[in-house]
């Protein structure tokens, strides 16, 4: 797993990592459209260039991290179930670390129509990245400049409707590309 990014409003004016990384499905490849439980371990190095400088007085970092994660999705004709955990640290400071717990819920309602819950939780001791200083009262309303906090939350329920090819979203499910949606930030 690698990218580059920029992004304002965690301070990062340019940040990249590349992080190789292996993974384990404990169910067999024939049955991975009906059931995976994958268990994915990287680790790697990361490069932070910051627009402000941080609360820890850095402009620009290079670090060396790693993430352990779990995830497990069940397909059924009524729907399918997801659920993922994920651990993460930086190897010079092991108490910045992150814990992620999320889960997902789809109800076929009809051919093509999906009923979709899901959820999030995440306790954080890894940010960074934050900006030395108070925040102002707008940089608070508008959201422009992340916060300190311990923790994150997040809840979503969708309807979506999907038509053409039954076989469009066929793809390789290795390392979450079989829509379980993973999603990476170091």
């Amino acid at each position: 797993m690698a990218d580059i990014l920029s992004y304002s409003y965690s301070n990062y004016k340019l940040k990249y990592f590349a992080y190789p990384a292996i993974e384990y499905d404990l169910f067999p490849y024939s049955e991975s459209t009906r059931k995976q439980l994958r268990i994915l371990y990287s680790a790697g190095y990361a490069f932070h260039h910051y627009e402000d400088s941080t609360i820890y007085d850095k402009i620009k970092e290079n670090l060396f991290g790693h993430r352990l994660s779990v995830a497990l999705q069940v397909t059924q004709k009524w729907g399918s179930i997801y659920t993922y955990i994920s651990w993460r640290n930086y190897f010079h400071d092991w108490k910045r670390n992150n814990l992620s717990l999320s889960a997902s819920l789809r109800f076929r309602v009809a051919k093509g129509l999906e009923l979709r819950i899901g959820g999030s939780a995440t306790r954080i001791h890894d940010q960074l990245s934050l900006v030395k200083g108070e925040a102002t009262t707008e940089e608070i309303l508008l959201r422009i400049r992340e916060l300190e906090t311990s923790y994150r939350f997040y809840t979503n329920f969708s309807i979506s409707y999907t038509f053409g090819s039954i076989y469009s979203n066929v793809v390789n499910p290795r390392f979450g590309g079989s829509g379980g949606g993973m999603v990476f930030y170091y």
